[in-house]
């Protein structure tokens, strides 16, 4: 076990780990599309648990963003 503590490559994997799981919040908020994205973020980086409990709540029960409708011009410019 001393030697791992000692290992560069551990504490690198460790800290992108950790990393990784601070931002997963964001990360699912971005992938999903939610709308009140900049909040998921803001709240996200507070650096409480709470903050990233609520973060993470948030990412996964907002709503998506809608696609922006097309209107009936641009409908009719579609080739096909």
């Amino acid at each position: 076990m001393n030697v791992l503590a000692h290992s560069f490559l551990f504490w690198a994997a460790l800290i992108m780990a950790l990393l990784a799981l601070y931002i997963l919040p964001t990360l699912i908020a971005v992938i999903r599309g939610t709308e009140n994205l900049g909040w998921i973020i803001v709240i996200n980086l507070l650096p409480t648990g709470v903050g990233w409990l609520a973060a993470l709540i948030a990412a996964l029960a907002l709503p998506r963003r809608q696609p922006p409708r097309m209107t009936q011009t641009e409908a009719t410019r579609l080739p096909g």
